[in-house]
């Protein structure tokens, strides 16, 4: 059997050489198909900067976003009182419907939303968490409440009415645990506004909606602060 020539061994060789050569060159000169790709030997990514950040959308005035810190004022807020406790069942001999026994008081601490896009009235909504104690063996704690109201001004004077749910409240009654949901308040007030500061005072009425035992009335008086929250600085460019 007869040995391949020096020159077959050549081109043999050289001829995968050559067409990568011949690929690599087409690539260069054609564009790569890939948004943001170039070629092999490009070695970098082609990425189009990012626009600036416009100005912030409009809005309609007649919207009301009650919780949206764009369009609403926001404030820490703490509430303190006495309270008065009833049983709803009572019935037995000195337990008479009239009476109540005078608890140790509430307090309360949150976040309220103030919208007040018309000059003479606001919306209200405040989201905090309320304990009330009873006395030595009666407690009360309302993990969630929600309050939703309003009022109008009168000069620095702010009459309000409000509503409220204790979205989940655990307690004991004298040694009997129970839970409860959505139980219902529903309150009034006086408020005086001075700057970034505003304090109230406020009447309230609740049922405490009771799953295991006797429900109960609670009444009482809070004293309330608020000290408005700073607003936080805006994403948006102000328009050039």
């Amino acid at each position: 059997m007869k040995r391949p020539s020096r020159a077959v061994a050549a081109v043999t060789f050289l001829a995968p050489l050559a067409l990568v050569s011949l690929l690599s060159a087409r690539a260069e000169a054609q564009p790569s198909s890939f948004p943001g790709l170039t070629g092999p030997a490009g070695g970098r990514s082609e990425v189009e900067a990012t626009p600036e950040t416009g100005p912030a959308p409009k809005e309609s005035p007649r919207g009301v976003k009650l919780f949206d810190q764009r369009s609403s004022r926001a404030f820490y807020e703490l509430d303190l009182g006495p309270i008065w406790l009833r049983k709803v069942t009572d019935r037995e001999p000195g337990e008479e419907r009239m009476n109540a026994e005078r608890g140790t008081g509430e307090i309360s601490f949150g976040t309220a939303y103030v919208n007040d896009s018309s000059k003479h009235l606001f919306l209200t909504g405040v989201q905090r968490s309320l304990l009330r104690i009873g006395g030595s063996k009666v407690f009360s704690w309302s993990v969630f409440v929600q309050d939703l109201g309003g009022g109008f001004r009168l000069g620095p004077l702010e009459p309000e009415a409000r509503i409220s749910l204790s979205v989940l409240t655990v307690d004991v009654f004298r040694g009997d645990w129970s839970a409860q949901l959505f139980s219902p308040r529903v309150m009034a007030g006086l408020g005086v506004a001075v700057g970034k500061f505003r304090l109230d005072i406020k009447a309230h009425s609740e049922y405490l909606w009771r799953w295991f035992g006797p429900d109960y009335l609670a009444h009482g008086v809070t004293l309330g602060l608020r000290l408005e929250i700073p607003k936080p600085k805006s994403p948006f460019a102000e328009s050039r």
